[in-house]
């Protein structure tokens, strides 16, 4: 009787993991890719109107989504492969140094990296036949 217990215990212990880590990277997925599409948008404006305030304001907008990802990085580092994970991070390390000196190419291309990156992450932990198999 005891290890009937102690597996169901076990078994709604994992079942109740599993539903949270697949809600919370869907959460910070969303708003990741959310924030990199604005940043996407805004530094396509700043590479066609040249504008020195946006470019400022873009900055302080890259040191937010870097402050975001540090808050978030823990998270995934628990669950997912870190070569996937340390793409991202060494991407979104380099988008305050890019926006600093004005290298919006290179801005984009790690904005573009990091999308990837998520939206592979995002789309494994989906229930499917090509994820479970």
């Amino acid at each position: 009787m005891k290890r009937l217990i102690i597996a169901i215990i076990f078994i709604a212990l994992s079942i109740y993991i599993g539903i949270y880590s697949y809600n919370k990277t869907n959460k910070v997925c969303n708003n990741m890719i959310l924030r990199i599409e604005t940043l996407t948008k805004q530094n396509n404006e700043i590479i066609e109107n040249s504008n020195h305030d946006k470019r400022v304001e873009f900055y302080e907008k890259t040191i937010n989504f870097h402050n975001l990802w540090e808050d978030n990085s823990k998270f995934f580092y628990l669950f997912f492969n870190n070569d996937d994970i340390k793409e991202i991070e060494i991407n979104i390390e380099k988008l305050p140094e890019h926006a600093k000196n004005g290298e919006l190419e290179e801005t984009k291309q790690c904005l573009v990296e990091c999308l990837e990156e998520l939206e592979y992450i995002k789309n494994s932990v989906k229930l499917d036949f090509d994820n479970v198999f």
